[in-house]
């Protein structure tokens, strides 16, 4: 199987612009790196995980993983953002997965403006789940974010970011 390192910079790289973007535009959230970079972990597991497969020319999966607290410092955002009302039925769960969605489609977007002929799947939800990773079949990269509010300047959590690429 090969390695085109190019490639997977485009995808990190594009990862780096877009995301805190998106959390700046739509949630008035500071993403601010800390850290990134290849990793050779066999499995995930995270209390809150979103995976968003994508297929075509470039095959791999995108994992959102946060924990209870900053899970519950984004919600309110997210729901406010999504003009979803906080007092019907909708889950949690199904809050964040559309929020994946969203960031994912506007990667992918990014992508297909490079001329990447590129499709995203259905968000998954992994929470507490043990996601194993093929070593052999999948380069993998962490990108790790500290998030604060945009205007109270206050501590909102963490947020790890994996990409999978399938070597072909």
């Amino acid at each position: 199987m090969n390695i085109d390192p190019l490639l997977d910079e485009k995808f990190v790289l594009t990862i780096s612009q877009i995301f805190p973007e998106f959390f700046r535009q739509n949630l008035d959230v500071e993403a601010i790196r800390e850290a990134y970079g290849p990793s050779k972990n066999e499995g995930l597991c995270y209390e809150n995980c979103t995976s968003v497969e994508f297929t075509g020319e470039i095959r791999g999966r995108f994992f959102i993983g946060l924990d209870g607290y900053t899970k519950l410092k984004l919600l309110p955002r997210i729901a406010r953002n999504f003009g979803i009302d906080p007092t019907t039925k909708t889950t949690s769960s199904s809050v964040i997965m559309e929020f994946a969605n969203q960031i994912s489609a506007a990667l992918i977007g990014e992508m297909k403006l490079g001329r990447f002929n590129v499709d995203i799947m259905p968000p998954e939800n992994l929470n507490n789940k043990v996601f194993l990773i093929d070593r052999e079949l999948y380069r993998q990269y962490i990108l790790i974010y500290f998030l604060k509010s945009g205007t109270e300047k206050s501590y909102l959590g963490r947020i790890y970011l994996i990409l999978l690429m399938q070597k072909f």
